[in-house]
C-alpha cells in the first residue's frame, strides 16, 4: 500500500463530496434494496460480490472491495461510478430512463388490465434487447476505468475484459456486437496513449494530480 495512492483516494472522495450533493458510500450487503436487485438481476451471478452499483447519489460497494487495502482498485471503481453520478446529475431522470431502456418499458404491460391486450406486447421488453443508452453510459464510464489503470500502472489493460462487459449477461447483453465494442476500445486506447483526454477524464486526472 502506497501512501501517495491513499492520498489520491482521499482527493477523489473530496472531489465527489464537493460535486455530488448527498453522496454516500454504502456496503452492498447491508442494503435491502441491493438484495432485492440481486434477485431481479439473476442473470448477473456476481452482482452482489463483484459489482459496485450506483443509485444516485449513493454508491453501493461490495464489502470485500470496500474493505480492500488496494486504493488503486477503489479509485478505479469510484472514478467509474463518479462518471455515472455526474451524468445523472446533469440529465436527471432522463439518465435513468435511457440507462434502463428498453427493459424499463415492460411494466407497461399492466395497462392490459384496463385497456387493450395489445399492451401485453410490452412484455417483449423483458428480452435481452440491446440498450443503446446503457451501452453509451457504460462505455463512457469504462473509458474512465481504463484511464485510471493506465494512470497508475502505465500500460493499457486487457481490453477484452471490458468488451465482455457489453456482450455478456453482466449487463444483460447491452451491446452484443463484440467487433464494434472491440474497435471502440482500441480507438480509445490509441487516443489515451497520445494523451488526448476528454474533458471528464481530464477532470479526474487533475484531481489525482492534486491540481
Amino acid at each position: 500500500m502506497c501512501s501517495s495512492d491513499l492520498r489520491k483516494w482521499d482527493l477523489l472522495l473530496a472531489h465527489i463530496y464537493k460535486n455530488i450533493p448527498g453522496f454516500q458510500i454504502v456496503e452492498k450487503e447491508n442494503s435491502r434494496l441491493m438484495r432485492l436487485l440481486s434477485f431481479l438481476f439473476f442473470f448477473n451471478k456476481k452482482f452482489m460480490l463483484s459489482y459496485t452499483t450506483t443509485i444516485y447519489p449513493k454508491v453501493y460497494f461490495p464489502k470485500s472491495i470496500l474493505g480492500s487495502g488496494d486504493p488503486i482498485q477503489k479509485i478505479t471503481i469510484m472514478a467509474h461510478e463518479y462518471v455515472h453520478m455526474s451524468d445523472r446529475k446533469r440529465l436527471g431522470v432522463l439518465f435513468n430512463i435511457l440507462y434502463l431502456s428498453p427493459q424499463i418499458f415492460a411494466p407497461l404491460a399492466l395497462l392490459a388490465i384496463w385497456f387493450s391486450n395489445l399492451w401485453l406486447l410490452c412484455l417483449l421488453f423483458l428480452l435481452p434487447i440491446p440498450s443503446i443508452g446503457r451501452a453509451y453510459f457504460e462505455y463512457k464510464a469504462y473509458k474512465m476505468s481504463i484511464f485510471i489503470y493506465y494512470y497508475f500502472i502505465g500500460r493499457i489493460p486487457d481490453l477484452e475484459l471490458f468488451v465482455n462487459e457489453f456482450t455478456t449477461s453482466n449487463y444483460y447483453w447491452m451491446m452484443p456486437l463484440k467487433g464494434v465494442m472491440r474497435n471502440n476500445f482500441n480507438e480509445f486506447a490509441k487516443r489515451l496513449m497520445k494523451k488526448e483526454h476528454e474533458d471528464y477524464i481530464l477532470e479526474i486526472k487533475n484531481v489525482l494530480d492534486g491540481k
